[in-house]
């Protein structure tokens, strides 16, 4: 496998396997081992195929084009300025989070080695810097640095499931549901796990528009995710008690009732430690795969302007209005992923199918019987995952 592909095929997997990866076993718990694996399997086929949809889009155009240029050839203005909102405000709300994520984790260990008190904004500003300045490279860097950081990732989440592996006891897997709502507030964190189509034009452009080339990409890039998401789910809740796991979460919600539901389980202090290497390693790498998508929609955005200016323009664009908020307002984009799913939906499912029709209708082109059928459940189920989003958002069903 040549390099650019291997690399590709990482950008793709490291930019779905983040942080949130961890709180999937949280947000299945209601649902039980089976129907998470069903969800899972769906929504990595929807999300895959219109990754798919994409690449047929880009036979017609060049590898240079991005979202905007693609919606404004395509479609019309409404959509164009939609897909661009979408963008901006799914990756600056991830950015943000990871921003803020990163900056503690880097005060933790800097604290830790060196016996200081490093300001958590220097610690931001330092994380923003690093990460920032290896996409503004370009994608060769995100390339080399992704290899290594997916690499330590896999050591991390290998030991995890280790350790994790001699307590799965097919009963816990044989749970379903407990309370049917459950499996609607599930859906759309599952299916932010699949996101990586902010850098699709990044991958494509990167590959030179060789169809053969991102077809493989597309779906390595999106099968890793799946496999592993798969064993980490069979590890996790095959190893909780369903009822006792969700009492827990009650009492500690999110990735602290994981932790302790994990330690009562092994009676070991190392899984912390590992939970918290692995999340370092997943953060670093969801930070370049999410944010080279919005410094290059940027450089699209602003290709008539002098290249001198270009770059450094994007650079900043991209990633001084989340750190503002990071820095001042963290609450304030933490509150914004609440509805990170709809602009996901937007961008992952809505503009990939629209502009494959609108491609097709442009080129007088015919669209076969199956895909006719996979776009119409690629709809039905965009319209699913953003009524589960608001129900969620206004706390409908409570677990």
């Amino acid at each position: 496998m040549n390099s650019k592909l291997l690399g590709s095929i990482l950008i793709i997997a490291g930019s779905s396997i983040g942080a949130g990866m961890l709180a999937m076993p949280i947000s299945t718990a209601g649902i039980g081992f089976i129907i998470s694996t069903l969800l899972l399997i769906l929504l990595w086929f929807i999300t895959y195929y219109t990754a798919i949809l994409m690449v047929k889009v880009y036979q017609y155009n060049p590898a240079s084009d991005g979202f905007d240029s693609l919606t404004r050839k395509y479609t019309n203005f409404f959509v164009n300025r939609i897909a661009g909102l979408s963008l901006m405000f799914l990756i600056y709300a991830l950015t943000a989070a990871y921003m803020t994520g990163g900056g503690t984790i880097l005060k933790t260990s800097i604290d830790s080695l060196f016996k200081t008190e490093l300001d958590r904004h220097l610690a931001i500003i330092l994380f923003a810097v690093l990460f920032g300045g290896i996409v503004v490279i370009g994608t060769k860097s995100i390339d080399f640095i992704t290899k290594g950081l997916f690499s330590i990732k896999l050591v991390f989440l290998a030991l995890l499931i280790f350790l994790m592996f001699p307590l799965v006891q097919s009963d816990n897997l044989l749970n379903l549901p407990l309370h049917q709502g459950l499996l609607l507030t599930a859906i759309p964190p599952i299916f932010t796990s699949f996101g990586f189509h902010g850098s699709i034009p990044t991958i494509v452009n990167y590959l030179g528009g060789d169809k053969k080339l991102l077809n493989k990409v597309f779906l390595y890039g999106s099968l890793l995710p799946l496999v592993i998401y798969l064993v980490w789910q069979l590890v996790v809740l095959g190893s909780l008690d369903q009822t006792s796991f969700m009492e827990i979460l009650k009492e500690e919600e999110q990735l602290n009732g994981l932790i302790l539901s994990i330690r009562q389980i092994a009676e070991s202090a190392y899984i912390e430690t590992l939970f918290s290497l692995f999340a370092a390693a997943a953060l670093g790498t969801s930070f370049l795969g999410v944010s080279v998508g919005l410094f290059d929609y940027y450089k699209d955005l602003l290709k008539g302007k002098k290249k001198n200016l270009l770059t450094p323009l994007a650079g900043g664009l991209t990633f001084l209005p989340p750190l503002g908020f990071a820095l001042f307002y963290p609450q304030g984009f933490i509150k914004a992923l609440g509805f990170a799913a709809i602009a996901g939906v937007i961008l992952a499912l809505i503009i990939p199918t629209v502009l494959y029709i609108k491609a097709m209708q442009y080129h007088k082109q015919q669209i076969n019987l199956f895909h006719k059928i996979a776009i119409a459940l690629t709809l039905s189920i965009s319209i699913t995952i953003i009524i589960s989003q608001f129900l969620i958002v206004f706390k409908v069903f409570q677990s």
